[in-house]
């Protein structure tokens, strides 16, 4: 079980949130968008400066757009089906 930043991880693949290693208010905003620990999602872009978009798979969300600093606090691993 290997687990990366999200912004490290392949795109189209989908990844279970492990950690969220941030402050207190990163963590609530995230909680405020839909993302969870435990949470299925995918990354639907390669952006190397761009927002980073996901989709929970777990709520069905729509897209959301988060930053690269905060996509790199965000541990994922393979979620194998």
């Amino acid at each position: 079980m290997n687990i990366l930043s999200l912004a490290l991880v392949s795109r189209n693949v989908p990844h279970k949130i492990v950690e969220i290693k941030a402050g207190m208010e990163a963590k609530r905003k995230l909680l405020s968008m839909g993302l969870h620990v435990g949470d299925v999602i995918v990354k639907l872009n390669q952006p190397h400066w761009s927002p980073v978009l996901i989709r929970n798979l777990t709520s069905s969300s729509s897209k959301i757009a988060i930053g690269q600093g905060l996509a790199k606090k965000i541990l994922v691993r393979d979620e194998k089906p």
